[in-house]
């Protein structure tokens, strides 16, 4: 159901990646949907934005070389047709805080292995402790979503280059 939504996202655009399209797409019918997911967003969220597409890059002890990594990572995530669809829509539609703290659930395992990458590279002192983690995935995510929406996949290598430049500069001198 999750690849039947990315597509659909990627062919039709949001308004029209109905539950309805999402069940024919994937052979079921629309209460197995349901069953799973509450709402049309919820499932939408999770196809966009949930687990299974991307690894989450093992740390390599280069902490300037794992932020370029995780720099592409989300790059190429928020790049992809089914993210350009659906990101916009479903921001507009996360008016609740249901809504938000769904998505936050969501993205909470990817933001704990990334505070535990900082804390890794804190406790090797490559950085200070006083780095905060939930800042730079801000950063991290907020910008490569922008980037990739406003740009899609043009000049992913430079950004990347100089966005993971730029975070592991923050990392090293922390504001306190």
């Amino acid at each position: 159901m999750l690849v039947a939504a990315r597509q659909l996202l990627a062919e039709e655009g949001y308004g029209k990646t109905t539950v309805v399209a999402i069940a024919r797409r994937a052979g079921v019918n629309s209460p197995a949907i349901y069953r799973r997911w509450p709402t049309r967003e919820a499932l939408l969220e999770e196809a966009v934005h949930g687990p299974g597409r991307y690894e989450l890059p093992q740390p390599t002890g280069d902490l300037r070389a794992d932020l370029r990594t995780w720099v592409q990572i989300f790059l190429a995530r928020a790049a992809s047709p089914a993210a350009r669809a659906g990101v916009p829509g479903l921001l507009a539609d996360s008016q609740t805080e249901e809504a938000r703290q769904r998505l936050l659930a969501i993205g909470a395992p990817v933001r704990e292995a990334f505070a535990a990458m900082l804390d890794r590279a804190a406790a090797g002192g490559a950085i200070p402790h006083a780095v905060d983690p939930e800042v730079m995935f801000e950063i991290l995510s907020g910008t490569t979503t922008f980037h990739a929406l406003a740009r899609g996949g043009n000049d992913q290598g430079e950004f990347a280059d100089r966005l993971a430049d730029a975070l592991y500069a923050m990392a090293v001198h922390p504001v306190a």
